[in-house]
């Protein structure tokens, strides 16, 4: 994650408290962030964590930069750097954290806040209670744009595949995930062979950097009618008969 985020990490936690919109920014940076904890790593595993009592209950201090946990905890512990995820997968669901206790701007982040950023639900729940507005912004700020040549490269294998009459570049983008939205191949075929769908991804992406991903559009799909209604094919398979009929 780069710096600019974790330097104003405090600013979207006091903009989350003060206004709920704000609150999938905050999530998403969180998510993002390389925690620092109190403890030690016994094994792959298994962290050894220390836990602090607070309002009668057991909870997990976290920090967001080492620079807190250095002015709280003065390295009187041992310490663990950690990403958040991999921290929600080891520590577990079951007790609280507090995120920058004693600081001054901290938050307490309870058990269901911790379930819901493990399997990735509240960003998607927050990401959807955007404004479209900021939906646009935020999909526009990480689109994904390949060169030209690359576009010729994708229509050259694709002619290797006489049943694919159109196919459709999108970008593909996840709340929960970390990084860019992902480019998706989109393929209107007139008949779905077995192992189609690998064979082109496969193709495509033997000549390209990025890993791009492959569907086989089918009506019954939701995503299928948006992609055919909002987006222009990039490349179209004509008979020989179709070319025949511009000139009659």
């Amino acid at each position: 994650m780069n710096n600019h985020v974790i330097e104003s990490f405090d600013d979207l936690l006091s903009a989350a408290i003060e206004e709920p919109t704000r609150y999938f920014q905050f999530y998403k940076a969180l998510v993002e962030l390389e925690l620092v904890v109190i403890g030690s790593i016994a094994d792959e595993e298994t962290l050894n964590l220390k836990y602090i009592e607070e309002g009668g209950e057991l909870v997990l201090p976290v920090f967001t930069s080492w620079e807190k946990f250095d002015a709280i905890i003065q390295s009187e512990y041992p310490y663990v750097k950690i990403p958040a995820e991999l921290l929600l997968e080891m520590a577990g669901t079951e007790l609280p954290w507090v995120l920058n206790p004693f600081t001054g701007l901290s938050k307490k982040i309870i058990c269901e806040e911790l379930e819901t950023m493990k399997d990735g639900r509240i960003l998607h729940y927050f990401f959807e209670k955007l404004s479209d507005e900021e939906k646009e912004r935020i999909l526009t700020e990480q689109i994904v744009e390949l060169p030209e040549s690359v576009m010729e490269r994708f229509r050259s294998c694709l002619k290797k595949f006489p049943s694919v009459r159109k196919a459709y570049l999108v970008n593909i983008y996840n709340p929960s995930a970390a990084g860019r939205p992902f480019p998706l191949v989109a393929l209107e075929v007139d008949d779905l062979e077995e192992g189609m769908t690998q064979e082109v991804f496969d193709a495509i992406n033997q000549r390209v950097e990025q890993q791009v991903e492959v569907l086989i559009l089918d009506e019954v799909i939701p995503l299928a009618n948006s992609i055919v209604e909002d987006t222009r094919p990039f490349y179209f398979r004509e008979s020989l008969e179709e070319f025949r009929t511009m000139f009659e």
